[in-house]
C-alpha cells in the first residue's frame, strides 16, 4: 500500500491529528519506506524458528513461590485517619 496526499489525510482524520499540507510528502515518503521495511521482514523464513527462541541461548531463572503477609488490612489501615470495616473512610464526592 502507497500513501498518498488522499490516505494521509484519511488516516491524519481518522487519528484526530492535523496534517499540515507542507509536511505530507515527507510523512508519506516515511509511512512509505517504513512499509517497505516491513515487507522486508515478511520475506524472512522464520518456519523453522522456534517461537520462544533466545538468540543468546540464555536460561529463566526460577524460584521457589514463598507465601509471605505482605499488605495485610490491618497493616495498612494503620495510618488511615478513619477507617470502617476494612475501608478507608472518605469525604463524599458526588451529591
Amino acid at each position: 500500500m502507497e500513501f498518498d496526499k488522499k490516505n494521509l489525510l484519511k488516516l491524519g482524520k481518522l487519528a484526530r491529528i492535523s496534517i499540515k499540507d507542507d509536511k505530507l510528502d515527507s510523512l508519506g515518503e516515511d509511512l512509505n519506506s517504513i512499509l517497505k521495511f516491513v515487507d522486508q521482514l515478511q520475506e524472512i523464513k522464520t518456519d523453522q524458528v522456534d517461537p520462544t527462541s533466545n538468540s543468546l541461548e540464555q536460561k529463566l531463572l526460577s524460584r521457589e513461590d514463598i507465601v509471605e503477609k505482605i499488605n495485610e488490612a490491618e497493616d495498612v489501615l494503620e495510618n488511615a485517619p478513619e477507617q470502617e470495616m476494612n475501608f478507608y473512610v472518605v469525604p463524599k464526592v458526588i451529591e
